[in-house]
Protein backbone atom coordinates (compact mmCIF):
# COMPACT_ATOMS: atom_id res chain seq x y z
CA UNK A 1 0.00 0.00 0.00
CA UNK A 2 3.04 2.06 0.49
CA UNK A 3 4.02 1.91 -2.87
CA UNK A 4 0.72 1.99 -4.24
CA UNK A 5 1.03 5.63 -2.23
CA UNK A 6 4.00 6.24 -3.68
CA UNK A 7 2.93 5.60 -7.34
CA UNK A 8 0.41 7.63 -6.67
CA UNK A 9 2.24 11.00 -6.30
CA UNK A 10 4.72 10.24 -8.62
CA UNK A 11 1.79 9.65 -11.23
CA UNK A 12 0.28 12.67 -9.95
CA UNK A 13 3.40 14.94 -10.13
CA UNK A 14 3.87 13.95 -14.49
CA UNK A 15 0.26 15.30 -14.78
CA UNK A 16 0.74 18.50 -12.97
CA UNK A 17 4.02 19.23 -14.12
CA UNK A 18 3.62 18.27 -18.07
CA UNK A 19 0.23 16.45 -19.01
CA UNK A 20 -1.33 19.89 -17.91
CA UNK A 21 0.15 22.25 -20.05
CA UNK A 22 0.05 19.88 -23.56
CA UNK A 23 -2.22 22.61 -25.02
CA UNK A 24 -0.19 25.52 -23.60
CA UNK A 25 3.09 24.46 -25.03
CA UNK A 26 1.14 24.02 -28.53
CA UNK A 27 0.11 27.33 -28.27
CA UNK A 28 3.79 28.65 -27.11
CA UNK A 29 5.31 26.31 -29.99
CA UNK A 30 3.21 27.88 -32.86
CA UNK A 31 0.05 25.98 -33.20
CA UNK A 32 -3.12 27.69 -33.97
CA UNK A 33 -6.16 27.13 -31.02
CA UNK A 34 -7.97 24.74 -33.05
CA UNK A 35 -4.76 22.63 -33.24
CA UNK A 36 -3.75 23.49 -30.08
CA UNK A 37 -6.89 22.23 -28.39
CA UNK A 38 -7.11 19.34 -30.42
CA UNK A 39 -3.93 18.39 -28.56
CA UNK A 40 -5.91 17.55 -25.62
CA UNK A 41 -7.98 15.14 -27.59
CA UNK A 42 -6.99 13.90 -31.17
CA UNK A 43 -3.87 12.18 -29.60
CA UNK A 44 -5.97 10.50 -26.89
CA UNK A 45 -8.39 8.71 -29.65
CA UNK A 46 -4.35 7.98 -31.56
CA UNK A 47 -3.34 6.03 -28.18
CA UNK A 48 -6.54 4.68 -27.19
CA UNK A 49 -6.44 2.88 -30.51
CA UNK A 50 -2.97 1.46 -30.51
CA UNK A 51 -3.32 0.39 -26.84
CA UNK A 52 -5.84 -2.16 -28.25
CA UNK A 53 -3.48 -4.61 -28.15
CA UNK A 54 -2.99 -4.43 -24.57
CA UNK A 55 -4.49 -8.33 -24.00
CA UNK A 56 -2.41 -9.34 -26.22
CA UNK A 57 0.83 -7.45 -24.47
CA UNK A 58 -0.17 -8.61 -21.27
CA UNK A 59 -0.27 -12.26 -22.41
CA UNK A 60 3.15 -11.82 -24.27
CA UNK A 61 4.68 -10.50 -20.82
CA UNK A 62 2.61 -13.34 -18.72
CA UNK A 63 2.45 -10.40 -15.66
CA UNK A 64 -0.25 -7.79 -15.02
CA UNK A 65 3.06 -6.32 -13.06
CA UNK A 66 5.29 -6.47 -15.55
CA UNK A 67 3.50 -5.04 -18.68
CA UNK A 68 2.14 -1.70 -16.50
CA UNK A 69 5.18 -0.97 -15.43
CA UNK A 70 7.05 -1.44 -18.88
CA UNK A 71 4.09 0.96 -20.03
CA UNK A 72 4.75 3.88 -17.71
CA UNK A 73 8.52 4.04 -18.46
CA UNK A 74 7.81 3.85 -22.46
CA UNK A 75 5.32 7.09 -21.07
CA UNK A 76 8.30 8.52 -19.30
CA UNK A 77 10.24 8.53 -22.39
CA UNK A 78 7.70 10.06 -24.63
CA UNK A 79 8.16 13.14 -22.00
CA UNK A 80 11.65 13.21 -22.96
CA UNK A 81 11.40 13.31 -26.11
CA UNK A 82 8.93 16.67 -25.72
CA UNK A 83 11.53 17.91 -23.40
CA UNK A 84 14.43 17.72 -26.21
CA UNK A 85 11.95 18.85 -28.71
CA UNK A 86 10.95 22.14 -26.37
CA UNK A 87 14.82 22.35 -25.90
CA UNK A 88 16.24 22.15 -29.54
CA UNK A 89 13.29 24.02 -31.05
CA UNK A 90 11.82 20.90 -33.40
CA UNK A 91 8.70 21.27 -31.69
CA UNK A 92 6.35 21.23 -35.09
CA UNK A 93 2.84 20.21 -34.97
CA UNK A 94 3.38 16.46 -36.26
CA UNK A 95 6.49 16.01 -34.13
CA UNK A 96 3.98 17.31 -31.09
CA UNK A 97 0.86 15.33 -32.30
CA UNK A 98 3.78 12.10 -32.56
CA UNK A 99 4.53 12.47 -29.21
CA UNK A 100 1.57 12.90 -27.22
CA UNK A 101 -0.09 10.50 -28.88
CA UNK A 102 2.89 8.23 -27.32
CA UNK A 103 2.38 9.43 -24.33
CA UNK A 104 -1.01 8.63 -24.58
CA UNK A 105 -0.44 5.43 -26.10
CA UNK A 106 1.55 4.07 -23.28
CA UNK A 107 -0.78 5.82 -20.67
CA UNK A 108 -3.46 4.51 -21.41
CA UNK A 109 -1.75 0.46 -21.97
CA UNK A 110 -1.16 0.86 -18.23
CA UNK A 111 -4.75 1.67 -17.21
CA UNK A 112 -6.74 -1.87 -18.00
CA UNK A 113 -4.34 -4.29 -16.70
CA UNK A 114 -3.59 -2.00 -13.43
CA UNK A 115 -7.12 -2.17 -12.81
CA UNK A 116 -7.18 -5.68 -12.91
CA UNK A 117 -3.93 -6.12 -10.79
CA UNK A 118 -4.35 -3.31 -8.34
CA UNK A 119 -7.77 -4.20 -6.26
CA UNK A 120 -6.22 -7.66 -5.07
CA UNK A 121 -3.25 -6.38 -3.06
CA UNK A 122 -6.00 -4.53 -1.52
CA UNK A 123 -8.22 -6.41 1.51
CA UNK A 124 -12.07 -5.36 0.21
CA UNK A 125 -12.73 -3.96 4.29
CA UNK A 126 -10.57 -1.26 3.46
CA UNK A 127 -10.48 -0.91 0.23
CA UNK A 128 -13.25 2.14 0.01
CA UNK A 129 -11.04 3.54 2.63
CA UNK A 130 -7.27 3.28 0.92
CA UNK A 131 -8.84 4.57 -2.57
CA UNK A 132 -10.28 7.78 -0.86
CA UNK A 133 -7.19 8.58 1.37
CA UNK A 134 -5.07 7.26 -2.00
CA UNK A 135 -6.89 9.55 -4.10
CA UNK A 136 -6.41 12.33 -1.81
CA UNK A 137 -2.62 12.51 -1.50
CA UNK A 138 -3.25 11.91 -5.61
CA UNK A 139 -4.96 14.99 -5.97
CA UNK A 140 -2.67 16.64 -3.34
CA UNK A 141 0.71 16.03 -5.37
CA UNK A 142 -1.50 17.42 -8.49
CA UNK A 143 -1.63 20.53 -7.39
CA UNK A 144 1.96 20.75 -6.05
CA UNK A 145 2.77 19.85 -9.55
CA UNK A 146 1.19 22.51 -11.16
CA UNK A 147 3.50 24.39 -9.39
CA UNK A 148 5.58 23.96 -12.75
CA UNK A 149 3.54 26.81 -13.83
CA UNK A 150 5.79 29.33 -12.26
CA UNK A 151 8.77 28.11 -14.29
CA UNK A 152 6.67 28.43 -17.36
CA UNK A 153 6.02 31.85 -16.32
CA UNK A 154 9.13 32.85 -15.70
CA UNK A 155 10.40 31.38 -19.37
CA UNK A 156 7.28 33.68 -20.77
CA UNK A 157 8.81 36.92 -19.08
CA UNK A 158 12.33 35.80 -19.77
CA UNK A 159 11.36 35.07 -23.92
CA UNK A 160 12.35 31.79 -23.29
CA UNK A 161 9.24 29.84 -22.62
CA UNK A 162 10.34 26.56 -24.55
CA UNK A 163 13.14 26.47 -22.46
CA UNK A 164 11.22 26.31 -19.71
CA UNK A 165 8.07 23.64 -20.97
CA UNK A 166 11.88 21.73 -21.80
CA UNK A 167 12.62 21.96 -18.11
CA UNK A 168 8.76 21.29 -17.01
CA UNK A 169 8.68 17.86 -19.43
CA UNK A 170 12.29 16.67 -17.92
CA UNK A 171 10.74 17.14 -14.84
CA UNK A 172 7.53 14.80 -15.41
CA UNK A 173 10.23 12.42 -17.24
CA UNK A 174 11.79 11.99 -14.02
CA UNK A 175 8.63 11.68 -11.63
CA UNK A 176 7.16 8.76 -14.35
CA UNK A 177 10.06 7.29 -14.57
CA UNK A 178 9.95 7.29 -10.66
CA UNK A 179 6.57 5.73 -10.80
CA UNK A 180 7.62 3.13 -13.32
CA UNK A 181 10.20 1.92 -10.44
CA UNK A 182 7.49 1.69 -7.64
CA UNK A 183 5.21 -0.28 -10.06
CA UNK A 184 8.05 -2.73 -10.72
CA UNK A 185 9.21 -3.48 -6.67
CA UNK A 186 4.93 -4.54 -6.59
CA UNK A 187 3.88 -8.03 -5.86
CA UNK A 188 1.54 -10.03 -8.05
CA UNK A 189 -0.99 -12.35 -6.15
CA UNK A 190 -2.48 -13.68 -8.83
CA UNK A 191 -0.53 -14.21 -12.00
CA UNK A 192 -2.81 -16.22 -13.32
CA UNK A 193 -5.09 -13.49 -14.02
CA UNK A 194 -2.78 -12.23 -17.01
CA UNK A 195 -3.78 -15.20 -18.55
CA UNK A 196 -7.28 -15.93 -17.59
CA UNK A 197 -8.27 -12.36 -18.96
CA UNK A 198 -10.42 -12.93 -22.37
CA UNK A 199 -9.32 -11.70 -25.07
CA UNK A 200 -11.45 -8.48 -27.04
CA UNK A 201 -14.14 -10.28 -28.96
CA UNK A 202 -17.40 -9.56 -30.05
CA UNK A 203 -18.64 -12.03 -27.72
CA UNK A 204 -17.20 -10.22 -24.99
CA UNK A 205 -18.76 -7.03 -26.10
CA UNK A 206 -21.96 -8.49 -26.00
CA UNK A 207 -21.80 -10.31 -22.87
CA UNK A 208 -20.18 -8.19 -20.76
CA UNK A 209 -20.60 -4.40 -22.16
CA UNK A 210 -24.21 -4.70 -24.04
CA UNK A 211 -25.23 -8.40 -22.07
CA UNK A 212 -24.88 -7.19 -18.28
CA UNK A 213 -27.38 -4.57 -17.24
CA UNK A 214 -25.05 -2.93 -14.64
CA UNK A 215 -22.10 -2.49 -16.76
CA UNK A 216 -23.84 -1.45 -19.98
CA UNK A 217 -25.92 0.79 -17.62
CA UNK A 218 -23.10 2.32 -16.02
CA UNK A 219 -20.47 2.65 -19.12
CA UNK A 220 -23.29 4.38 -21.54
CA UNK A 221 -24.05 6.79 -18.89
CA UNK A 222 -19.98 7.25 -18.37
CA UNK A 223 -19.60 8.07 -22.17
CA UNK A 224 -22.28 10.69 -21.81
CA UNK A 225 -20.58 12.33 -19.65
CA UNK A 226 -17.32 12.49 -21.28
CA UNK A 227 -18.64 13.10 -25.00
CA UNK A 228 -20.78 16.15 -23.40
CA UNK A 229 -18.16 17.35 -21.20
CA UNK A 230 -15.41 17.24 -24.28
CA UNK A 231 -17.42 19.91 -26.07
CA UNK A 232 -15.58 22.37 -23.95
CA UNK A 233 -13.09 20.61 -21.69
CA UNK A 234 -10.27 21.36 -24.59
CA UNK A 235 -11.50 24.53 -25.33
CA UNK A 236 -10.90 25.99 -21.89
CA UNK A 237 -6.95 27.09 -21.85
CA UNK A 238 -7.08 28.79 -24.83
CA UNK A 239 -9.87 30.52 -23.55
CA UNK A 240 -8.05 31.76 -20.52
CA UNK A 241 -4.63 32.18 -22.38
CA UNK A 242 -6.53 34.05 -25.41
CA UNK A 243 -9.98 35.79 -24.33
CA UNK A 244 -8.99 36.12 -20.53
CA UNK A 245 -5.74 37.06 -21.24
CA UNK A 246 -4.35 35.21 -17.97
CA UNK A 247 -0.72 34.61 -17.62
CA UNK A 248 0.96 31.04 -16.66
CA UNK A 249 0.77 31.97 -13.35
CA UNK A 250 -2.98 32.62 -13.13
CA UNK A 251 -3.61 29.65 -15.11
CA UNK A 252 -1.77 27.78 -12.90
CA UNK A 253 -3.96 28.96 -9.95
CA UNK A 254 -6.95 28.19 -12.07
CA UNK A 255 -5.33 24.51 -12.35
CA UNK A 256 -4.33 24.29 -8.43
CA UNK A 257 -7.72 25.22 -7.17
CA UNK A 258 -9.19 22.60 -8.43
CA UNK A 259 -7.66 19.89 -7.52
CA UNK A 260 -7.11 21.50 -4.09
CA UNK A 261 -11.41 22.11 -3.92
CA UNK A 262 -10.58 17.89 -4.76
CA UNK A 263 -8.81 17.33 -1.84
CA UNK A 264 -10.98 18.94 0.67
CA UNK A 265 -13.92 16.81 -0.20
CA UNK A 266 -12.49 13.35 -1.01
CA UNK A 267 -12.97 12.23 2.54
CA UNK A 268 -16.50 13.74 2.60
CA UNK A 269 -17.29 12.10 -0.35
CA UNK A 270 -15.44 8.59 0.81
CA UNK A 271 -17.45 8.59 4.01
CA UNK A 272 -20.24 9.53 1.87
CA UNK A 273 -19.63 6.60 -0.29
CA UNK A 274 -19.09 4.33 2.79
CA UNK A 275 -21.97 4.79 3.84
CA UNK A 276 -24.67 4.94 1.51
CA UNK A 277 -23.36 3.73 -1.65
CA UNK A 278 -21.72 5.45 -4.34
CA UNK A 279 -24.66 6.51 -5.94
CA UNK A 280 -25.12 9.32 -3.59
CA UNK A 281 -22.03 11.00 -4.41
CA UNK A 282 -22.38 9.72 -7.85
CA UNK A 283 -25.65 12.19 -8.31
CA UNK A 284 -23.71 15.28 -6.56
CA UNK A 285 -21.22 14.78 -9.07
CA UNK A 286 -23.76 14.42 -12.42
CA UNK A 287 -25.83 17.61 -11.36
CA UNK A 288 -23.07 19.34 -10.29
CA UNK A 289 -20.97 19.61 -13.56
CA UNK A 290 -23.89 20.66 -15.34
CA UNK A 291 -23.45 24.51 -15.02
CA UNK A 292 -20.39 24.52 -14.75
CA UNK A 293 -18.96 25.77 -18.20
CA UNK A 294 -21.74 27.96 -19.29
CA UNK A 295 -20.80 29.69 -15.66
CA UNK A 296 -17.34 31.01 -17.10
CA UNK A 297 -19.07 33.15 -18.82
CA UNK A 298 -21.01 35.56 -16.14
CA UNK A 299 -17.54 37.16 -15.27
CA UNK A 300 -14.06 37.95 -16.38
CA UNK A 301 -12.80 38.27 -12.65
CA UNK A 302 -9.90 36.00 -11.89
CA UNK A 303 -11.02 35.58 -8.81
CA UNK A 304 -14.54 34.26 -10.11
CA UNK A 305 -12.85 32.01 -12.04
CA UNK A 306 -10.81 30.72 -9.23
CA UNK A 307 -14.47 30.50 -7.49
CA UNK A 308 -16.14 28.79 -10.10
CA UNK A 309 -13.23 26.21 -10.56
CA UNK A 310 -13.35 25.77 -6.86
CA UNK A 311 -16.52 24.48 -7.16
CA UNK A 312 -15.39 22.55 -10.58
CA UNK A 313 -13.25 20.32 -8.54
CA UNK A 314 -16.13 19.41 -6.05
CA UNK A 315 -18.40 18.38 -8.51
CA UNK A 316 -15.44 16.47 -9.85
CA UNK A 317 -14.69 14.70 -6.88
CA UNK A 318 -17.78 13.51 -6.34
CA UNK A 319 -18.22 12.01 -10.07
CA UNK A 320 -14.63 10.41 -10.30
CA UNK A 321 -14.77 8.52 -6.84
CA UNK A 322 -18.57 7.07 -7.73
CA UNK A 323 -17.21 5.75 -11.06
CA UNK A 324 -13.92 4.20 -10.10
CA UNK A 325 -15.59 2.61 -7.01
CA UNK A 326 -18.22 1.19 -9.29
CA UNK A 327 -16.22 -0.22 -11.91
CA UNK A 328 -14.26 -2.09 -9.71
CA UNK A 329 -17.95 -3.10 -8.00
CA UNK A 330 -19.64 -4.27 -11.15
CA UNK A 331 -16.94 -5.04 -13.33
CA UNK A 332 -15.16 -8.60 -12.57
CA UNK A 333 -11.80 -8.36 -11.82
CA UNK A 334 -11.21 -11.88 -14.36
CA UNK A 335 -13.21 -10.15 -17.07
CA UNK A 336 -11.83 -6.41 -16.40
CA UNK A 337 -8.60 -5.49 -18.33
CA UNK A 338 -10.44 -6.82 -21.47
CA UNK A 339 -13.75 -5.12 -20.73
CA UNK A 340 -11.83 -1.96 -19.83
CA UNK A 341 -9.75 -1.87 -22.99
CA UNK A 342 -13.21 -2.03 -25.28
CA UNK A 343 -14.38 0.90 -22.87
CA UNK A 344 -11.36 3.27 -23.00
CA UNK A 345 -11.23 2.90 -27.25
CA UNK A 346 -14.76 3.72 -27.17
CA UNK A 347 -14.23 6.39 -24.35
CA UNK A 348 -11.51 7.80 -26.67
CA UNK A 349 -13.74 8.22 -29.66
CA UNK A 350 -16.39 10.16 -27.15
CA UNK A 351 -13.22 12.44 -26.29
CA UNK A 352 -12.25 13.24 -29.58
CA UNK A 353 -16.25 13.30 -30.85
CA UNK A 354 -16.95 15.95 -28.59
CA UNK A 355 -14.02 18.07 -28.57
CA UNK A 356 -14.81 17.92 -32.69
CA UNK A 357 -18.39 19.00 -31.88
CA UNK A 358 -16.64 22.36 -29.92
CA UNK A 359 -13.83 22.41 -32.97
CA UNK A 360 -16.76 22.95 -35.32
CA UNK A 361 -19.09 24.99 -33.47
CA UNK A 362 -15.68 27.56 -32.61
CA UNK A 363 -14.76 27.20 -36.29
CA UNK A 364 -18.61 27.88 -37.59
CA UNK A 365 -18.93 31.18 -35.48
CA UNK A 366 -16.83 34.07 -34.74
CA UNK A 367 -14.05 33.15 -33.80
CA UNK A 368 -13.44 34.90 -29.98
CA UNK A 369 -15.96 35.28 -27.44
CA UNK A 370 -18.95 34.41 -29.48
CA UNK A 371 -17.54 31.29 -30.61
CA UNK A 372 -16.60 30.13 -26.81
CA UNK A 373 -19.81 31.24 -25.59
CA UNK A 374 -21.31 29.07 -27.96
CA UNK A 375 -19.37 25.99 -26.73
CA UNK A 376 -20.17 26.72 -23.60
CA UNK A 377 -23.04 26.77 -23.62
CA UNK A 378 -23.95 23.57 -26.16
CA UNK A 379 -21.91 21.37 -23.53
CA UNK A 380 -24.37 22.72 -20.58
CA UNK A 381 -27.40 21.77 -22.89
CA UNK A 382 -25.24 18.20 -23.57
CA UNK A 383 -24.36 17.82 -19.94
CA UNK A 384 -28.44 18.29 -18.79
CA UNK A 385 -29.60 15.51 -21.17
CA UNK A 386 -27.05 12.99 -19.19
CA UNK A 387 -29.69 13.04 -16.35
CA UNK A 388 -31.46 10.92 -18.63
CA UNK A 389 -29.31 8.24 -18.65
CA UNK A 390 -28.10 9.10 -14.50
CA UNK A 391 -32.03 8.54 -13.77
CA UNK A 392 -31.94 4.94 -14.77
CA UNK A 393 -28.61 3.92 -12.50
CA UNK A 394 -29.49 2.75 -8.97
CA UNK A 395 -26.31 1.03 -7.69
CA UNK A 396 -26.89 -1.31 -4.80
CA UNK A 397 -26.27 0.53 -1.37
CA UNK A 398 -28.25 3.42 -2.97
CA UNK A 399 -30.58 4.51 -0.57
CA UNK A 400 -31.85 7.28 -1.35
CA UNK A 401 -34.46 5.36 -3.29
CA UNK A 402 -36.33 3.89 -0.55
CA UNK A 403 -36.16 6.94 1.57
CA UNK A 404 -38.00 8.46 -1.12
CA UNK A 405 -40.52 5.49 -1.35
CA UNK A 406 -40.94 5.75 2.70
CA UNK A 407 -41.49 9.95 2.55
CA UNK A 408 -44.31 9.01 -0.04
CA UNK A 409 -45.92 6.77 1.63
CA UNK A 410 -46.00 8.88 4.86
CA UNK A 411 -47.83 11.23 3.03
CA UNK A 412 -50.20 8.51 1.55
CA UNK A 413 -48.69 8.59 -1.83
CA UNK A 414 -48.65 5.05 -3.11
CA UNK A 415 -46.53 4.37 -6.60
CA UNK A 416 -48.73 1.97 -7.90
CA UNK A 417 -48.15 -0.91 -9.01
CA UNK A 418 -44.36 -0.49 -9.83
CA UNK A 419 -44.45 0.55 -13.25
CA UNK A 420 -42.68 3.91 -12.31
CA UNK A 421 -39.69 1.74 -10.52
CA UNK A 422 -36.03 2.72 -11.54
CA UNK A 423 -34.16 -0.15 -13.09
CA UNK A 424 -31.35 -1.11 -10.61
CA UNK A 425 -28.08 -2.66 -10.30
CA UNK A 426 -28.41 -6.58 -10.07
CA UNK A 427 -25.92 -8.69 -8.34
CA UNK A 428 -24.72 -11.11 -10.77
CA UNK A 429 -25.17 -14.78 -11.20
CA UNK A 430 -22.51 -15.90 -8.92
CA UNK A 431 -23.20 -16.22 -5.22
CA UNK A 432 -21.64 -13.42 -2.88
CA UNK A 433 -18.95 -15.54 -1.28
CA UNK A 434 -17.32 -16.66 -4.82
CA UNK A 435 -17.10 -13.49 -5.67
CA UNK A 436 -15.47 -12.23 -2.61
CA UNK A 437 -13.50 -15.17 -2.68
CA UNK A 438 -12.30 -14.28 -6.37
CA UNK A 439 -11.21 -10.65 -5.99
CA UNK A 440 -9.52 -11.01 -2.42
CA UNK A 441 -5.94 -11.44 -2.35
CA UNK A 442 -4.59 -14.74 -1.83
Amino acid sequence: MRLLQADGAAVALTIGLAEAYFVAFALAAGLSQVESSLIATVPVLIGALIHGVTPWGVRFTRSLRRWVWICAALQATALLALSVCSLDGTASAPMVYLLVSLYWAAGFCTGPPWQTWVPTLIPKLIATHFWTKRSRTVQALLGIGLLSGLILEWGRRSGQVLDAFAIVFFCGFIARGASAFFLARHSEPQPKLATENPLPSLQLIRQDLLGDQSVRALLVYMLAVVLATNVSAAFITPYMLTELHFNYTQLMCAFAVTFAAKVIALPGVGRLAKRYGPGVPLWLGGIGIIPTATLYLLSDSFWWILSLQFCVGLAWACWETATFLLVFDVIPSARRTSVMTVYNIVQSVAVVSGSLIGAAILAGMEMGRTGFAAVFIATGAMRLMTLFLLAGIEPRRFKLRQTFDLYLQTLGISLGDGSMDIPQFTERSEPSGARLKQDEPR
